[in-house]
């Protein structure tokens, strides 16, 4: 498994032993240190795709200088757009090809003419949708002004290979990550502590509470039809939780490992089970995509209907968010989630509220109109997010239509073990954390060094427990 494996802690602590000693004096030599491993490290994962990752970070290279170098528009504009084809291509081929194909011979079937059905078995290379975008955002930042071409081969490579983000991110920023590879990194016993604890609370995230929520999710949903209401609401809640543990544990041992390397990322989750509105909801998950999505789909589409007034900006978020959804798979359910959430956001539109911003920082969860929010914010995500499990549209009807059964007010058939006691375990210390970037950030303000070290001794003998040579892998490389 990523990250968890003997393997895995071999390989780094060899990076670190090279990355701090032979290569320290040298932002050349750590940054050669770093490609070097980082291309060890996706080999090991999957060595079939290594060289479409190669040629188009080096496409990539060469299409930015190109796009920097015009000295006319329209030249300019034809290597934009050669670049935007090949990552576009190279995306839509390996991840929805498929899909396509299989949509286009079932309405052909629905209008009565015969298809000759070929199955496609098109893998998916690790981390592809997930670096396609981050060299889609430079290109799209070199083409606006708002960076200048690296030239600078070693430095590009290091940050479209980097291992701690390539498989699920996070959405780095070139004009943000490429300058910290041009100076010598250096890191603090602060720093490595406040690493440790990412890392820490990102073990006990997927490994305590993700692969535990699975065990009590993953037979309700190969089971609709037998599940009564409650037990299939409880599921969904349960998978809200299974996803976000799983995804922001990700992050955050991605962050923490990063971090170990003297190269911060960006948040990628701000307390999004917390979140008293959609829009609030959407400012706090994922947030690396978010921002992508709003800064390249968002903002030039509102530009571009800003006379439309309001219903420019519904049309603008509708597509934005149709676009998340599309970006998660090629499914009929990513599809309707995307729409979803971009339906969720008229009231905000028609209210004026879009761009209010996340209001949990402050105040107690206990005030009744809070507590109302964050309730109805959790049930609308977790009706949702329903389609992120769902195999098609029509398991997510079906589940749907079970939770409205009468039999939603019978006892749930779960054995629940020791889940809700660990869950609700992992939602007090995330609510704690709330304002930081992860839920242990803060942990240094716990007076008593006894409490700090117990609390830190708890969540690694729980990993222990719970660590098991199977453990599932993180749901977020599917993607």
């Amino acid at each position: 498994m990523v990250f968890f494996s003997f393997g895995f802690l071999g390989f780094f602590a060899v990076v670190l032993l090279l990355y701090w000693t032979i290569a320290k004096r040298s932002a050349l030599y750590q940054n050669a240190v770093l490609l070097a491993a980082s291309i060890l490290f996706y080999a090991w994962l999957d060595l079939r795709f290594l060289g479409l990752l190669a040629i188009s970070a080096a496409a990539n290279f060469g299409i930015a200088l190109a796009i920097d170098r015009a000295d006319r528009d329209p030249v300019r504009l034809f290597w934009f757009w050669t670049g935007i084809a090949i990552n576009i291509g190279a995306l839509g081929f390996f991840k929805y090809f498929g899909f396509f194909y299989d949509s286009m011979v079932d309405l052909l079937g629905h209008m009565g003419i015969t298809a000759h059905y070929l199955v496609l078995r098109i893998a998916l290379p690790l981390g592809i949708s997930f670096y396609t975008f981050q060299m889609l955002g430079y290109l799209l930042d070199v083409n606006n002004g708002l960076q200048k071409a690296t030239k600078e081969p070693l430095s590009f490579f290091t940050y479209v290979f980097h291992f701690p983000k390539i498989l699920a991110g996070p959405v780095e920023r070139a004009r943000i990550f490429l300058p910290r590879l041009e100076v010598v990194r250096k890191i603090s016993t602060t720093e490595i502590s406040d690493a440790l604890r990412q890392i820490l609370w990102g073990l006990f995230a997927k490994i305590v509470i993700a692969d535990n929520c699975s065990v009590l999710v993953d037979p309700i949903y190969n089971n609709i039809e037998s599940a009564n209401g409650s037990t299939l609401l409880l599921g969904a809640f349960l998978y809200l939780i299974q996803l976000y543990a799983d995804f922001s544990g990700y992050s955050n041992i991605a962050i923490g490992l990063s971090k170990l390397l003297g190269l911060p990322l960006q948040i990628n989750f701000r307390a999004p089970i917390f979140a008293t509105n959609v829009g609030d909801f959407w400012r706090r998950w994922h947030v690396s995509l978010t921002s992508w999505m709003m800064d390249h789909v968002f903002t030039p589409l509102n530009f571009i209907l800003r006379a439309q007034g309001r219903t420019g900006l519904a049309i603008s978020i509708f597509i934005t968010f149709l676009a998340v959804g599309i970006w998660h798979g090629a499914n009929w359910t990513f599809i309707l989630f995307g729409t979803l959430q971009g339906l969720f956001f008229i009231p905000l539109v028609i209210r004026g509220n879009v761009t209010s911003q996340p209001s949990n920082a402050k105040g107690s969860v206990f005030q009744l109109s809070r507590l109302f929010s964050i309730s109805a914010t959790f049930l609308l995500m977790s009706m949702s997010f329903i389609l992120m499990r769902a195999p098609d549209l029509g398991s997510a009807v079906d589940y749907w239509l079970g939770i409205l059964d009468p039999s939603i007010l019978a006892r749930p058939t779960l054995i629940m073990n020791a889940t809700p006691f660990l869950v609700s375990f992992f939602l007090v210390i995330e609510w704690w954390g709330r304002e930081d970037g992860y839920a242990l950030a803060r942990s240094t303000s716990i007076g008593p060094m006894f409490l700090r070290w117990s609390l830190f001794a708890f969540l690694v003998f729980l990993i222990g427990m719970y660590m098991t040579n199977n453990a599932d892998a993180f749901i977020y490389l599917q993607f």
